[in-house]
């Protein structure tokens, strides 16, 4: 009666431990789920809507350790993009969609690892979340960045600088942008700043650039033939771009990560 209690009991105690091995691979597995091949070229990701607070813990939970980047994108995840508590729980990514987890890994790496200063050295500065929204100059099209506005409305006045260290990549005129510039920063994203009045020196492509460098000033350049200025308020445009496997150039909506920066103004006389 007794051995037969016990192979009872043993068969209980294996079907439990069993059944919650299988609850915890569903668990994990609807957790990786989440997680697509294409994810870094879906509007969730394009989004980057990281609140301020997130960033600020992220960046301190990574602090001397490196892995900013992880912790980043396993928190996008696990809020489906949209998070509103930090995460560090990547095994679940790690083990059913590795490939996948690294590739969007890299791409927020492009658009948030190499952030210094926020682009106006000025606490008089806003903007909105226009990304996405229609514009007219050119035929039909959708706005691909963040225009920023300053108190001064003064063409010239406001200098623009590198959030990033980067390269040269881009820069003169383009009809739809003016003069502009394009910074190529160390992870691999583009940082486009346009309608420029003018540059602070006679740039080259391939120059490498220091965060907080000058690049220009705020204007209202474009929408014509060079030179062409006053079609619309004095602002920048900033645009943020990444390569994807099935793009060459991505936008994503620099909302955020202005807002994330918004406290890293540094100070310059003008």
């Amino acid at each position: 009666m007794k051995a037969g209690w016990k192979k009872w009991l043993l068969a209980v105690l294996f079907l439990m431990v069993s059944v919650t091995a299988l609850q915890m691979l569903i668990q994990e597995r609807s957790e990786a789920s989440v997680l697509k091949a294409d994810s870094c070229e879906q509007s969730g990701f394009r989004r980057q809507q990281l609140k301020p607070g997130l960033y600020e813990k992220i960046l301190s939970l990574s602090e001397g350790k490196g892995n900013f980047a992880d912790i980043l994108t396993s928190t996008m995840l696990q809020g489906k993009f949209t998070p509103d508590t930090v995460s560090c729980e990547n095994e679940p990514y790690l083990k059913y969609k590795r490939e996948e987890y690294y590739l969007l890994r890299s791409r927020y790496e492009a658009v948030w690892s190499d952030l210094v200063y926020f682009p106006i050295p000025s606490q008089d500065i806003f903007f909105e979340d226009s990304f996405g929204e229609p514009r007219e100059y050119g035929g039909k099209r959708v706005h691909e960045g963040t225009d920023l506005f300053g108190t001064t409305e003064e063409s010239g006045y406001y200098p623009i600088l590198s959030m990033t260290d980067g390269v040269v990549e881009k820069k003169g005129w383009l009809p739809l942008g003016g003069y502009r510039i394009g910074i190529r920063s160390p992870h691999g994203g583009y940082f486009y700043y346009a309608h420029l009045s003018d540059y602070e020196k006679e740039f080259s492509i391939g120059e490498e650039v220091k965060a907080g460098d000058i690049l220009g000033y705020m204007g209202n350049t474009g929408y014509g033939p060079e030179g062409t200025m006053g079609q619309f308020p004095v602002h920048l445009h900033l645009g943020i771009y990444i390569k994807t496997p099935h793009h060459e150039e991505l936008s994503v909506d620099p909302y955020w990560i202005l807002r994330a920066v918004r406290k890293n103004i540094r100070k310059y006389r003008y």
